[in-house]
């Protein structure tokens, strides 16, 4: 069957002579061709988006690698230092232990002045046996130190005086408790003659408090 076309007036009759299926089939390979463009250009697009995605992905690894390679440098360079490590804790260990160890170390000048600033004119010290006490009491605050110290028996034991002259030893040992560092003074013994004659020798026995510790290892210690 054959279309007709109406001619416009003032122009060129034309006439379509083609079959109607011809129409459909250019139609349906336009559409086709339609399609295939499409569908190429998905595919195009695909490529694109996995070409995308693998970029994204070895640059990833690629800054993964980058920081396992910055985390193998950091831990050999710690293990490195382990020896540095090792030794401060080890000088750690032994100022605490040091601290321990010598916690009832004594000023000792500091004491014999104080015995010494109490004797009577005349008298003078010519022996002793004492012992040191437990290690000083090691709180965090200070003040709480200082206060344990003061009660805490830190150097105790016996005095021996010598003296020309007949002493009044109790009155003595009651002015030896106001020394500062003393917390107790009792009179031991008297005795006539045992060095010399005419001589007069005292045993007093005596308890100092932790002040009398010097501290310097425990300071050593804090630092």
């Amino acid at each position: 069957m054959t279309r007709i076309t109406v001619a416009t007036p003032g122009g060129t009759p034309r006439v379509d002579l083609l079959p109607r299926s011809e129409v459909e089939r250019r139609e349906r390979d336009a559409l086709g061709r339609t399609w295939v463009r499409a569908g190429l250009l998905a595919i195009l697009l695909a490529i694109v988006l996995i070409a995308a995605a693998f970029a994204v992905n070895l640059f990833a690894q690629q800054r993964l690698a980058a920081e396992q390679a910055r985390s193998s440098q950091l831990i050999g360079q710690i293990a490195g230092l382990s020896d540095v490590s090792n030794a401060l804790k080890t000088e750690a260990d032994l100022t605490r232990f040091r601290a321990d160890a010598m916690g009832s170390d004594l000023s000792w000048t500091a004491i014999l002045n104080r015995i010494r600033g109490t004797l009577p004119a005349g008298t003078s010290l010519v022996g002793f046996e004492l012992t040191t006490g437990a290690a000083p009491a090691t709180a965090g605050d200070g003040k709480a130190d200082e206060k344990a110290a003061k009660t805490a028996v830190g150097l105790t034991g016996t005095l021996t005086l010598d003296s020309g002259t007949a002493l009044d030893l109790g009155a003595y040992v009651r002015s030896l408790r106001t020394v500062d560092g003393v917390l107790t003074a009792d009179a031991n013994s008297t005795t006539s003659g045992a060095t010399a004659a005419g001589r007069f020798t005292y045993k007093v026995d005596i308890t100092f408090d932790q002040t009398v510790y010097s501290g310097s290892y425990t300071k050593a210690v804090e630092k």
